[in-house]
């Protein structure tokens, strides 16, 4: 702004030399001086709107970055949720001989038995390796369903390996 004034400074001072009768010359310069204040005004709006442009892109970027961290958190709950680090391959599990309750470590792989650690006793392990039947319920009965939910949704018509299909065909 300081090079504008004194540019407009040495046009006034110019205007004194050159022009000689002092009503012209003072019509001259209220005039550019009018023009100056339009033009100054005309720059404090565009300042103005660009100043308000500014804040409104501010307020989407404080928007944006809170979806993001949202984002992120979510991805990272989702790959802990896949993801699952060695050492949480650990499983409950109930002796079917003396009810204890345990965990045992499946970090070095998969066991098809355990023994016990309360009554010593070999417990063998069925990981459900199979597909499952093909009476398409959505419990994995694998011929050995004795759950009221699996019989009302089988759709099968007696043509798996499912019990209560086996009980069904007998009905027919």
């Amino acid at each position: 702004m300081s090079d504008l004034k004194e540019k407009l400074n040495v046009i006034m001072q110019d205007f004194d030399k050159n022009i000689k009768n002092k009503e012209d010359l003072e019509y001259i310069k209220s005039q550019v001086y009018n023009i100056s204040l339009l033009f100054l005004d005309e720059m404090d709006k565009l300042a103005d709107i660009n100043l308000q442009r500014l804040n409104v892109l501010n307020d989407r970027e404080k928007e944006l970055a809170k979806r993001v961290a949202s984002m992120e958190k979510t991805m990272d709950t989702i790959k802990k949720e896949m993801f699952v680090e060695p050492e949480e391959y650990d499983f409950e599990i109930t002796c079917p001989y003396c009810n204890e309750e345990f965990v045992e470590d499946f970090t070095d792989g998969i066991k098809s038995e355990i023994r016990c650690p309360e009554c010593d006793n070999v417990i063998e392990l069925d990981w459900h390796e199979e597909d499952g039947c093909d009476c398409g319920c959505e419990h994995d009965c694998h011929g050995e369903c004795d759950c009221n939910e699996c019989e009302d949704d089988c759709e099968c018509d007696g043509e798996c390996d499912c019990d209560h299909c086996e009980d069904n065909e007998d009905d027919m």
